[in-house]
């Protein structure tokens, strides 16, 4: 067993890495390890923002609000059409007029006109069934009554849209394919069958009917909320903001939620979210039961920062609706950026209890457990999520790869906690993990920590498990893997150096090692952890005046370096040198680590403790 087996007492952790460093700027994260430490490293960082999405079901519109867009649109119609007809009416008939009981005496286009003056009656006061009867009649009579087919195209269009309030579409759209042969610029027929598109999901024959209807009667205003829904939901969102924008300068923008919801969805889009979260804000006032628009004010507030206002927003939007997706993990991502991991936690469970399926969901409860500190929990939240990756190929395959990264990673955190429990630490999982990043991605990010968890994997076989040979071949393959890293790609090379440096002093090639490390140190002068290993491997060289200096230069730059003083103390009593080599022992008694003073006074016969 090698010298720094020896200082890291036989732990399990000598495997296990000591620090994280992000790529970009190579910033130290937290994370230190018992033992010698091996570099992680991370694309991006160990915290990032969770992953955020909007479902379908916060742009859907829901059956109540389309019957309400319907009723509004009948009745914009028939207050327009009284105040100015939208065709060429007969003269209105009383229905007890006495010709009526002998209209068979009449000439055919006379009966006509008189029943088609009835059905212009009935019209007036709303009755759609009789007048449909009457105006029927009198095309019978007469099939040139162009008043009459005109006044049947309309009773049959406005029949049509109560039909479609009260009945729903399979008895309603009859009345507007056959209004529609009578008159072919029927604006309410036109919209009652784009109504009925919409409920089957048929966008693009919906938006035709609609533009047909405003087409043919402009000032069917009404009709601009339910059309501009449609653009945005086929993604076109100019048209969309066009329309709505204009359905903003009527009534309805103080009495239509879905009007002021979508507002401020195109809002949002635009990253303008001051005008979103007012308009969300508007949307729910106008209807405090809208789930979707408390929930769309949380997303908008998280991208303010404002995740504690966030929070509020889409607890009440679960409180509306407990099984509604969105907001559980809306909630999660909020609690997980105030750092309130436990209460992030229990928000991504909702979500995935609701969704067992949704990657984002499993993803960000891996994160949130990572860094929670609940490692066990981590990798089965990430496992999960990469099992349905594996079953999407049109996933993002950077995240596919971040995912089992962070496997790896959690690995790891788990063997500091399983080796103070003399239990093996999982490496080959981690290699397998990281295999699979690294045929996803071929980056040199994701070859570099293969190279570090086939470096740990080695250690592993090399001082747990026995296995010179399993050890060597393992290290063989760190060994490749780091080289290839290091020299593909020059913007992280310090990180992966330190690893294959480490690896080098184990498969013996010290001058190998003292090479990539003096590197290291040409871009980190003061990396501890780097002087450290240096140190390290002049001491195999039995060089050990470099080896000191080395040492002393890691406790320089970081006073509280316990391993760095155990080194030194070693180095100096197998130099000859007793007097620095107690002074470095006293260090490391000042610092707490009785563990490793210990060991100091086993390898000195208990010379560097007295006197």
């Amino acid at each position: 067993m090698n010298k720094r087996s020896k200082m890291i007492s036989g732990l399990l952790a000598a495997s296990v890495m000591g620090s994280v460093l992000a790529v970009y700027g190579q910033e130290i994260v937290p994370g230190d390890f018992s033992g010698t430490p091996s570099v992680f490293l991370w694309r991006r960082a160990a915290k990032v923002a969770p992953r955020r999405f909007t479902s379908a079901a916060t742009t859907t519109v829901p059956k109540s609000r389309r019957i309400e867009s319907a009723r509004s649109v009948r009745q914009q119609y028939i207050v327009l059409a009284k105040a100015k007809p939208r065709r060429k009416r007969s003269d209105v008939v009383d229905p007890n007029d006495r010709r009526l009981a002998d209209f068979k005496r009449l000439p055919r286009d006379q009966a006509s006109r008189l029943f088609a003056g009835v059905g212009e009656y009935y019209m007036d006061r709303d009755d759609f069934d009789h007048a449909i009867d009457f105006f029927r009649e009198s095309v019978s009579l007469d099939d040139k009554n162009t008043n009459g087919k005109l006044g049947l195209s309309e009773a049959l269009a406005l029949k049509g849209n109560d039909v479609l309030i009260r009945d729903g579409i399979p008895v309603a759209k009859p009345f507007f394919e056959e209004a529609l042969k009578y008159n072919d610029k029927n604006a309410p027929a036109y919209f009652g069958l784009a109504e009925a598109y919409s409920e089957q999901n048929m966008r693009k024959e919906a938006i035709e009917n609609y533009e047909a209807a405003i087409k043919n009667d402009p000032d069917l205003t009404e009709i601009y909320t339910p059309l501009g829904i449609l653009y945005f939901q086929e993604r076109q969102t100019p048209r969309a903001k066009e329309l709505l924008t204009k359905a903003l300068a009527t009534s309805s923008a103080n009495t239509d939620p879905q009007l002021q919801y979508f507002i401020g969805l195109i809002r949002y889009n635009e990253k303008d979210y001051t005008k979103a979260i007012e308009a969300f804000r508007k949307s729910y006032s106008i209807d405090p039961k809208y789930a979707e628009a408390y929930y769309q004010a949380g997303e908008t507030l998280s991208q303010l920062n404002k995740n504690q206002e966030a929070v509020a927003e889409y607890t009440k939007a679960i409180e509306l609706k407990p099984n509604f997706f969105d907001p559980w993990l809306g909630l999660g991502s909020a609690q997980f950026e105030l750092n309130n991991y436990p209460e992030a936690i229990k928000a991504y469970k909702e979500a995935v209890r609701i969704d067992n399926r949704s990657i984002e969901a499993y993803t960000n409860l891996g994160d949130a457990n990572r860094l929670g500190g609940n490692f066990n929990d981590a990798e089965a939240a990430y496992t999960l999520a990469t099992t349905f990756i594996e079953q999407d190929p049109k996933f993002n395959k950077t995240e596919a790869a971040d995912t089992y990264v962070k496997i790896s990673y959690v690995i790891a955190k788990q063997c500091e906690i399983s080796s103070k429990k003399g239990i093996p630490c999982r490496w080959d999982n981690a290699v397998r993990a990281l295999e699979k990043a690294v045929a996803i991605t071929g980056s040199n990010v994701d070859r570099a920590n293969l190279g570090w968890a086939y470096y740990n994997a080695g250690r592993t076989d090399m001082y747990i498990r026995n296995d010179p040979n399993g050890a060597k071949v393992k290290l063989e393959k760190a060994k490749d893997n780091l080289e290839r890293s290091v020299f593909e790609d020059s913007n992280f090379v310090e990180a992966p150096l330190l690893n294959l440096a480490i690896t080098l002093t184990d498969l013996g090639d010290t001058d190998g090692a003292i090479n990539a490390l003096k590197r290291v140190l040409a871009k980190k002068p003061n990396w501890v952890f780097a002087l450290n290993e240096l140190g390290i491997a002049y001491r195999k060289q039995n060089n050990f005046k470099e080896a000191a200096s080395y040492f002393r230069r890691a406790v320089s730059s970081d006073g509280k370096y316990v391993v760095g003083y155990y080194n030194l103390a070693e180095t100096e009593f197998r130099a000859g040198n007793l007097g620095e080599a107690k002074k470095a022992y006293q260090k490391v008694r000042q610092l707490n680590r009785p563990d490793l003073a210990a060991k100091l006074e086993l390898l000195t016969g208990g010379a560097i403790k007295k006197g």
